[in-house]
């Protein structure tokens, strides 16, 4: 049976290349679910593909296609829109549009099929999906979880009101943590601490020949891409 989960599109470029995290491995999802090691790897060579079609409809012609793989202990799908055709010209569009225009509101899934067990713990019954095979991606009106927006889109531009709401949340969550550092758990600092040094290598220049045109284009997909990923942190945080 086809089952879908929510994913977070961290990247795309102007190629209509992209990254997308479909999940932590060694977390419990929102659907309460986890994965065994090699859960999305389990095919010849490690990797998978699939299909990429507009709000899970198997019938429409597909608009591109994704290798599924797994990294660490997070699994991946690397997105390839065709922009030879129509429908991968259209949606490279409208999600630049989407990217430029307000808060992001494309959300994004995966259909799936799944092998499984569970483990009992204390806490209860977690299942344990064995082996995931990913058969389309899908951008959707709503994802099952949280977070499944849109993250960055190369060409997509750091409008004066973006800046200046990350500035503020920023503000708000430091405010937050100097009352009471307990609020951020483990995972939040990591997390805090690979945004300030994402940004600082940023800041810092980067690459040495590359144009200050280069340099500033990079420091507004980075930092817009963050200020994104921050709308999740703050929700975590218990912030508004």
């Amino acid at each position: 049976m086809m089952q879908t989960k929510s994913m977070a599109i961290q990247a795309m470029d102007e190629t209509g290349k992209g990254l997308a995290v479909l999940a932590t491995l060694s977390a419990v999802d929102k659907g309460g679910d986890t994965y065994a090691p090699g859960a999305f790897s389990w095919k010849e060579g490690g990797d998978q593909w699939a299909m990429m079609v507009p709000g899970h409809n198997r019938r429409a012609t597909p608009f591109g296609k994704a290798r599924v793989y797994e990294e660490g202990d997070k699994a991946y799908a690397e997105l390839h829109l065709n922009l030879k055709t129509a429908a991968g010209r259209d949606w490279h569009e409208h999600l630049l549009f989407d990217f430029a225009t307000g808060r992001p509101v494309q959300e994004w899934s995966y259909g799936y099929s799944s092998e499984y067990t569970y483990r009992v713990t204390a806490q209860g019954r977690t299942r344990v999906l064995t082996k995931v095979d990913v058969d389309e991606v899908s951008p959707v009106l709503r994802g099952e979880g949280d977070d499944t927006r849109t993250l960055a889109i190369k060409g997509a531009k750091l409008r004066d009101e973006h800046h200046g709401r990350l500035l503020a949340d920023l503000g708000e969550l430091a405010g937050a943590i100097d009352a009471d550092p307990s609020i951020v758990s483990a995972s939040g600092v990591k997390q805090l601490r690979e945004i300030h040094d994402a940004i600082g290598r940023v800041l810092a220049g980067g690459d040495d020949e590359a144009t200050d045109e280069v340099k500033a284009q990079l420091a507004q997909d980075t930092a817009l891409a963050h200020m994104l990923q921050f709308e999740g942190t703050k929700r975590r945080f218990g912030l508004r």
